[in-house]
C-alpha cells in the first residue's frame, strides 16, 4: 500500500470517528454531559492511533459537539446556534507557527459567534500564483491572504482592480507597509506581519572560537572570514542560506546600489562592475563554504539546519526565528552584511477582500480584527514575528505574560534599520524575470559557466524573451 493510500485509510477512519460521535450527539444517543468512551477505547474501535483520536476529538471540540476536561475525559455537549456567514480564507499554512493563526481565529471566533471561518490554504510561490487567481476568479474565497511579491506579480500580470476590494488604511499600522500593497495610490491588502531579511546566529560556537558577534558594520568578505574560522569543524558549517529562495538571492542585487533597467531601452543591463560584484558574491559564499543548494530544498529545511546546530550563521527572516525558539543554544540576530549599501529585502503578508465575496461586510470584519490591536498584540505575545501595527511591535511584551517562545536579545533590530528596508519590487525585476534569472544563475552557482557568460546569458535571455 503506498503512503498516499495508507493516509487517505486513516483519514476515511478519522472522519467516521468524528461523523459517529457527532450524529450520536445530534440524535441524542449521546446526551449533552455524558462522556465519551476513552481515547484508548476510541482509538481501538476505529483502528487509529490516540494521536489521530486527539485530532478527532480537538475538531469536534472547535466545532462545539464536545468538551475536553484534562484529567478527567471528554463529554458530550449540545452546539449552539450554527454561524449565519461561512467566510473563506484563503491563507498560507505557515502562519500557524509565524503568526499564531489558530489563535487568532479561535479569538475571533469567540466574539463574532455568527461568522464561521474555514480555512483554505493556498501557495504563495510566484510560480503558483494562478492557483490564487482561480480561488479568486471562481470566488472560491472571500479573504486573502497575500505576500508583496505575489501581490505585485498579479498586478503586473492583471491588475488587482475588479479583483480585489479597495481598503482604508488602519492608522496603527508602520505607514511604510502600505506601499507594499498599493496600486495607484488605493490600497489593496492589509498589511498583516513583516518581516526583514537578517542574519541569526550561534552565540555558544562564536564564544566557543572567541570571535567577535556580526554587527552592522560587517561585509560579505568579513563574514566570509569569520565563517571560515568558525566552521572549521567538519560537522558544521559557517555560514549558509537556501541558495534558490527568491526571498535570498536577490539580496545581493538589491545591495548593488544598481538599476538593472535600463531606461533608455527598457532593457535589463548585468555587465556594470557593482552588479557583476554582487552576483559574483553571490557564488563566492556557496563555493567558500564548499556547498551546494542540494544542502536544502527550501527556506526551513535551512533553517532546521540551523536550529540543529549544524550551521553557525544563517540569512534568515523574524518569520524564520519562529523554528528556533526552542534551540539548545543561545542565538541572535544582527543586520546582513553589505556590499554596497546594506539595503535588505522586506518581506511583508496581508490581507485583501475578494471582489467576488458576497460576505464583503463579514470578511471586513475579519480585516480589521486581525489588523488591531488586541490581535496584533497576540502575534506579538505568542511568535518571533513582527505585527504590522506599530504599538503592538514596540511595546514587547509585559513581564509577567507567559511566552511560548524566547526571543533573542537583539528582537528590537527591525527598528534600527527601518531605511535599508526595500521591497522586491525595487529591484525593478517582476517575479517572472526574477525566475528566469534564478535558472541561469544556478548554472553560474554551480560552475556551468563563469561570471561572463552569466552576465551576456542573462541580457540574451531577457532580450529573447521580453519583459514588462
Amino acid at each position: 500500500m503506498s503512503r498516499k493510500t495508507r493516509h487517505s485509510v486513516l483519514r476515511n477512519k478519522l472522519d467516521d470517528m468524528i461523523a459517529d460521535i457527532r450524529n450520536d450527539i445530534e440524535s441524542g444517543k449521546l446526551g449533552s454531559g455524558d462522556f465519551l468512551p476513552s481515547e484508548l477505547e476510541l482509538a481501538e474501535k476505529y483502528d487509529i492511533s490516540k494521536h489521530s483520536v486527539r485530532k478527532g476529538l480537538d475538531v469536534l471540540v472547535g466545532q462545539g459537539y464536545v468538551l475536553k476536561i484534562p484529567r478527567v475525559g471528554t463529554k458530550a455537549t449540545l452546539p449552539g446556534p450554527k454561524p449565519t456567514t461561512i467566510l473563506r480564507f484563503g491563507y498560507y499554512p505557515s502562519m500557524h507557527k509565524q503568526a499564531g493563526l489558530t489563535g487568532l481565529i479561535k479569538l475571533f471566533h469567540e466574539r463574532h459567534p455568527d461568522i464561521q471561518v474555514e480555512l483554505i490554504p493556498v501557495p504563495f510561490k510566484f510560480d503558483e500564483l494562478h492557483l490564487m487567481k482561480h480561488y479568486l476568479d471562481a470566488g472560491l474565497i472571500d479573504v486573502a491572504m497575500f505576500n508583496h511579491q505575489s501581490f505585485a506579480e498579479l498586478e503586473e500580470s492583471t491588475g488587482v482592480a475588479g479583483i480585489l476590494e479597495p481598503l482604508e488604511p488602519e492608522s496603527g499600522i508602520y505607514p511604510f507597509l502600505f506601499k507594499a500593497f498599493q496600486s495607484n495610490n488605493q490600497l489593496f491588502a492589509m498589511p498583516f506581519v513583516f518581516s526583514p531579511v537578517i542574519l541569526a546566529y550561534n552565540k555558544d560556537h562564536f564564544s566557543e572560537y572567541d570571535l567577535p558577534e556580526p554587527d552592522s558594520s560587517w561585509s560579505w568578505d568579513e563574514l566570509l572570514r569569520v565563517a571560515g574560522e568558525i566552521g572549521r569543524s567538519n560537522n558544521r558549517v559557517g555560514f549558509y542560506y537556501h541558495a534558490l529562495s527568491d526571498n535570498r538571492w536577490p539580496v545581493f542585487l538589491l545591495q548593488s546600489g544598481e538599476k538593472l533597467r535600463d531606461g533608455a531601452t527598457k532593457g535589463l543591463v548585468f555587465n556594470r562592475p557593482a552588479v557583476r560584484e554582487a552576483i559574483r558574491m553571490s557564488r563566492d559564499i556557496l563555493v567558500t563554504q564548499g556547498l551546494t543548494s542540494l544542502l536544502s530544498q527550501n527556506n526551513a529545511e535551512a533553517e532546521e539546519l540551523f536550529r540543529s546546530g549544524k550551521i553557525s550563521i544563517i540569512m534568515t527572516s523574524y518569520f524564520g526565528l519562529n523554528q528556533f525558539h526552542d534551540a539548545p543554544f543561545r542565538f541572535d540576530i544582527a543586520p546582513l552584511p553589505a556590499l554596497q549599501s546594506a539595503d535588505t529585502l522586506n518581506l511583508v503578508i496581508g490581507l485583501a477582500i475578494s471582489s467576488k465575496s458576497i460576505h464583503k461586510e463579514a470578511a471586513k470584519a475579519l480585516i480589521t480584527e486581525l489588523s488591531s490591536l488586541d490581535f496584533q498584540r497576540l502575534v506579538r505575545s505568542s511568535t518571533l514575528s513582527i505585527p504590522a501595527y506599530k504599538r503592538a511591535a514596540e511595546s514587547g511584551r509585559e513581564p509577567e505574560q507567559a511566552s511560548p517562545v524566547t526571543e533573542p536579545p537583539r528582537f528590537p533590530l527591525y527598528r534600527e534599520i527601518i531605511r535599508s528596508f526595500r521591497l522586491h519590487s525595487e529591484i525593478g525585476l517582476s517575479g517572472e524575470v526574477l525566475k528566469r534569472m534564478r535558472g541561469e544563475l544556478k548554472l553560474y552557482w554551480a560552475g556551468i559557466t563563469d561570471l561572463d557568460t552569466c552576465c551576456k546569458n542573462l541580457e540574451e535571455a531577457l532580450v529573447t524573451k521580453p519583459v514588462g
